[in-house]
C-alpha cells in the first residue's frame, strides 16, 4: 500500500472514531507502528490530526489566534515565497486591500522593494504593521480603515472597520487565515467575519495568501468556502492528495517553494 493510501485511510478512521492508536492502525493498514507513526507524522505536519501519547486524535476547533509577535517568528520562508509570488498579481495604479495578517505583511514588504509599485498604488488595509511599512518605506496612497483595535494582532475588527471597506472599490484583495481546509476559510474570531466578508465583497478580484502549517485547522467560525476566491497561493508542503483534490473541485491552487537561508535558519533556532 503506498503512502498516500495509507494516509488516507488513517485519516478517515481520525475522522470516524476521534481517536486511534498506532498499534490499531498498524494491525488494520498490516505495517509497523513505526511506520504508522511516521505517516501520522506527516499528517500532523499537513494539519489533519494532532499526535498524542500512543497514537493521534481529530484535530479541534480552536477559538484563539497567537499574537502577532509569535507568528512573525513562525514559517518565514514559506511567507516570503508567497509575498513574491502574489506581488506578480499587483499592477502599478491598483488598490490592494492588505488583511490584517504576517502574511499580508510580507507583501507589502515584497511591494516596497518594487520601485514601479511601492509609489503608485493605493494601498487599504486594517493592519498597524502594513500600515507602517508603507509609511515608512514608500509613497503610495495609504488608508487604514480604523475599527476596534485588537492589540494583540496590531490591527482593527468590527462592524466599523467592515462599513470603511464596503464603501471602496478595490482592485485585489489579499485575505491572510489561520485556519483553512479542504473546502472553507474560516477564523476563530467572530468580529473577523464582517471584515473578511466586506473585502471579498469590495474587491474585484481576492486572493487567500496561507502557508500549509494552517492547513486541516478549523476556525469555529466559516468565512468562505475556497472555490469562490481567485486563487489560493500556499507552499508546496501540501500534500500531493490535497493538491489534487483542491483542483479538481475548482481551487486557482498557486503553489510555491520556500527558500531556506541562513537568517531563515537562524531565526528558526532563535524561535
Amino acid at each position: 500500500m503506498i503512502p498516500a493510501e495509507r494516509q488516507r485511510r488513517i485519516r478517515q478512521a481520525i475522522e470516524t472514531k476521534g481517536m486511534v492508536s498506532f498499534a490499531e492502525m498498524a494491525e488494520i493498514l498490516d505495517v509497523s507502528q513505526m511506520t504508522v507513526r511516521r505517516d501520522m507524522q506527516s499528517l500532523e505536519r499537513q494539519g489533519h490530526l494532532t499526535l498524542v501519547s500512543g497514537g493521534a486524535e481529530r484535530v479541534g476547533r480552536f477559538f484563539t489566534e497567537l499574537p502577532m509577535s509569535e507568528k512573525r517568528t513562525l514559517q518565514h520562508a514559506e511567507k516570503a515565497a508567497i509575498a513574491r509570488e502574489a506581488v506578480k498579481m499587483v499592477r502599478p495604479g491598483s488598490a490592494i486591500y492588505f488583511d490584517a495578517g504576517t502574511t499580508c505583511l510580507a507583501i507589502a514588504e515584497e511591494i516596497v522593494k518594487r520601485p514601479e509599485l511601492r509609489d503608485s498604488i493605493i494601498a487599504v488595509t486594517n493592519d498597524f504593521t502594513v500600515i507602517n511599512q508603507f509609511m515608512l518605506n514608500s509613497g503610495c496612497r495609504l488608508y487604514h480603515t480604523g475599527g476596534e483595535v485588537l492589540r494583540e494582532n496590531k490591527s482593527c475588527i468590527g462592524e466599523l472597520t467592515s462599513r470603511v471597506i464596503s464603501g471602496l472599490n478595490i482592485d485585489l484583495a489579499f485575505l491572510s487565515s489561520s485556519s483553512w481546509n479542504e473546502t472553507w476559510m474560516s477564523t476563530p474570531n467572530e468580529a473577523k467575519i464582517a471584515v473578511k466578508i466586506a473585502a471579498i465583497k469590495a474587491s474585484e478580484r481576492t486572493v487567500l495568501v496561507t502557508d500549509t502549517s494552517k492547513f486541516g485547522k478549523v476556525g469555529f467560525f466559516n468565512v468562505i468556502k475556497l472555490q469562490e476566491l481567485d486563487a489560493v497561493i500556499t507552499d508546496s508542503a501540501l500534500s500531493p492528495d490535497i493538491q489534487e483534490h483542491l483542483v479538481r473541485t475548482g481551487v486557482n491552487l498557486k503553489l510555491v517553494d520556500p527558500v531556506i537561508d541562513d537568517e531563515d535558519l537562524d531565526e528558526g533556532a532563535s524561535a
